[in-house]
């Protein structure tokens, strides 16, 4: 008589494990993520000629990187943080709408002003959209995280932060789709006799590709970080269950809003301290690099002291043991 073999205690632990809670899970989505990008883009719409799949291509890279980034932070709730997937979702997707909506309101008043008191809107708009920006998420993470019963420092980085992903995606949308139609109007105008290098360089999929590259790589150092920490001022300081105005909730809001301000205002800055030198412009790029890496210190060091305090040792999903091997 045949027995069957004995199942090894990591395919039992596997088993009950959800797919995107095990090992590499975070990795494989944004693999598989990148890789249905490129499919779109030179499957159906380059070889095929279709296409209706652009506006498919152009939401993917636009919620990508932002994507991924609410992936990791489900995978790092703990039960004490007061929130779930479910409530981080809801604050993606409503709370990104609410405060993409109020944001957009608030970026349009400020050009407003700008154009009665004589002052060059765009430019104003790029110092102050951390301040209007900033305020219209705080107000979207307030919405949707009025009911939580437990508002922790922590809860704040997580609802905070999922807020801000559904913000960059939004956002992204907008400035990939304008990238998209810059290009094909550029195509337009390509002489015929140009060559296979330059039809590349204009091709309407390049510059949306390349803005795209651009935008998502600092995403998770932009609006999920920026608002994340603002919600984890804001939710420190409520007692009992309710939202309060302190100073710390003030003081992390305009710094919140200064970060964002230097931010999006990084290019103006340049051209108005060397007005003469229009190449000094290109001192943006390093410095918002350098930027971010502040941006990351400032997480890592906010971050450590807020799990110290609620007795987390380790943002990791903790990896599956391996069986011992018997003897």
């Amino acid at each position: 008589m045949s027995h069957a073999a004995p199942t090894p205690p990591s395919a039992v632990a596997d088993a009950t494990v959800p797919l995107w809670r095990r090992p590499r899970a975070t990795r494989a989505f944004l693999l598989t993520g990148l890789g249905l990008w490129l499919f779109l883009l030179f499957v159906p719409h380059v070889l095929l000629g279709n296409d209706a799949i652009v506006p498919a291509w152009i939401l993917l890279g636009a919620g990508l990187a932002a994507g991924t980034l609410l992936f990791v932070m489900a995978r790092r709730l703990q039960p004490g943080d007061g929130v779930t997937v479910s409530v981080l979702l809801w604050a993606a997707l409503v709370g990104g709408f609410v405060a993409i909506a109020l944001g957009s309101s608030l970026d349009s008043l400020v050009g407003v002003a700008a154009t009665e008191a004589r002052q060059n809107p765009h430019d104003v708009g790029l110092f102050a959209a951390g301040l209007a920006e900033e305020l219209a998420k705080i107000v979207a993470v307030v919405v949707v995280a009025w009911r939580l019963p437990v508002k922790t420092a922590r809860g704040g980085l997580f609802v905070g932060g999922a807020v801000g992903v559904g913000f960059a995606v939004l956002e992204n949308l907008w400035y990939i789709g304008q990238s998209w139609a810059a290009g094909a109007e550029a195509s337009e105008k390509l002489p015929a006799g140009a060559s296979l290098i330059e039809v590349i360089l204009v091709h309407p999929a390049f510059e949306a590709a390349r803005t795209a590259f651009a935008r998502t790589v600092f995403d998770p150092v932009g609006h999920p970080l920026w608002t994340a920490l603002f919600a984890a001022a804001v939710f420190a300081a409520a007692r009992n269950g309710r939202f309060r105005l302190s100073l710390g909730v003030v003081g992390a809001y305009l710094g919140v809003a200064l970060m964002h301000g230097l931010w999006d205002g990084n290019t103006v800055i340049w051209a108005l301290l060397f007005p003469e030198t229009p190449a000094m412009v290109g001192l943006a790029v390093p410095v918002m690099v350098l930027l971010a890496v502040a941006s990351a210190f400032l997480w890592r060091s906010v971050v450590r002291r807020i799990n110290a305090a609620a007795g987390v040792t380790t943002l990791r999903v903790p990896r599956r043991e391996q069986p011992r091997p018997t003897s």
